[in-house]
């Protein structure tokens, strides 16, 4: 049977679109299913404010009436103003093992992109370093942090077959707790707190947290901004943002470093890990998803170096190490014995040089793929 495309609008087809993964990975334990209202309201123009500054086009795939595959295109505005770039990006792309569907997936986008003007497709991205990014490349059989791309391992060969070449590489690493600080680490630390007369701050109730989020924005935009894939994010979604996940931090999971003047020099996010959470929540929320989620927030073994980062000016003075030293601190003492990193790019070396006195090792890889268009 052909394979058609359908580009998708209607409410209850981006349902079916975000949907499609829990039928693809069905039997895959692996994978980890995402809150389904939590996709759609991502996906949603009312909810989302990504999509005041954003070009989106959905797409599905169906052989014998049945879908076989999604994919979304984004041009982000805010991203081409920053960059200079006439690219385009795909994500949320997923389909099963035919190479006729990858391709005429992505050759829709591509046409999308073209028309749109746009010289480059790269991806699989979402609408900014905040969502999803990367496919795997290495570590299929092992669970990853809630907050990451699961894929079979066909999807990087196909999309390469199609002439996409990589673009940026992450690795994830997995580092086990000891029962204290290194000593050496610590001593590290202190000298560089003393040295530039650093301190550290953590949120002491759910208001400072909040505002701590503007903080905590203000120096991702700033510390994160000379990276490859980095794109601008809106004050309105920023808002979004802090409203709808603070209440799943936990206060002494976050710390902020500052400088002799009280400005925000350098910040770390650990979350207590969702994965199995959001395995048994299976999308849903209710009737017991929220109770599973709640319960992983407060008793947990693993937890998620989500975000780090410094500013440029301190990245040589130790500001890197004490976030570090901060949050193993707490993490230990809330009886964390594993910690997963969020993906980091490859060579961002001052992250990378922070493990390298703890039990750790790469456990995933993960890569983007981009594609100059035909004029």
């Amino acid at each position: 049977m052909e394979i058609t495309i359908r580009e998708e609008n209607s409410t209850s087809a981006i349902e079916r679109f975000v949907k499609f993964p829990f039928e693809l990975f069905n039997d895959n334990p692996y994978w980890i299913p995402p809150i389904i209202q939590a996709e759609i309201d991502n996906l949603s123009p009312e909810k989302n404010p990504a999509f005041e500054h954003s070009d989106v086009v959905f797409y599905t795939a169906w052989e014998n009436g049945k879908t076989v595959g999604r994919i979304l295109g984004i041009i982000n505005h805010l991203e081409l103003d920053f960059t200079h770039e006439k690219h385009a990006r795909f994500g949320w792309m997923d389909f099963v093992d035919n190479l006729e569907v990858c391709r005429k997936l992505i050759e829709a986008v591509e046409k999308w992109a073209q028309k749109k003007g746009m010289k480059l497709l790269k991806g699989p991205y979402g609408f900014n370093q905040l969502d999803k990014n990367g496919w795997l490349t290495e570590g299929f059989n092992s669970l990853g942090t809630a907050n990451t791309y699961y894929n079979y391992e066909y999807y990087p060969r196909y999309i390469q077959s199609l002439g996409y070449t990589p673009d940026l590489e992450w690795l994830e690493i997995e580092m086990t707790m000891p029962e204290r600080t290194h000593e050496r680490f610590l001593k590290f630390t202190e000298v560089a707190k003393k040295r530039y007369h650093l301190t550290t701050r953590q949120p002491k109730n759910r208001k400072e947290m909040v505002e701590l989020g503007h903080v905590l924005f203000d120096l991702l935009m700033d510390t994160y901004q000379n990276l490859p894939g980095f794109v601008p994010i809106s004050k309105k979604q920023q808002e979004v943002y802090i409203q709808r996940y603070i209440k799943f931090l936990r206060r002494d999971f976050v710390v902020v470093v500052y400088d002799k003047d009280d400005q925000p020099v350098a910040f770390g996010v650990t979350l207590p890990s969702m994965t199995k959470a959001y395995k048994r929540a299976n999308g849903k929320l209710f009737p017991f998803g929220l109770f599973h989620i709640f319960a992983a927030r407060q008793w947990n073994d693993t937890a998620d170096l989500a975000l780090i980062g410094v500013r440029e000016d301190w990245r040589k003075k130790g500001a890197h190490s004490l976030v570090f030293a901060e949050s193993s601190n707490a993490v230990i003492a809330a009886g964390i014995r594993r910690i997963q990193i969020n993906p980091m790019l490859e060579n961002n070396s001052h992250v990378l040089s922070l493990w390298k006195d703890f039990d750790h090792r790469v456990y995933k890889r993960r890569k983007t793929f981009r594609k100059l268009l035909d004029k």
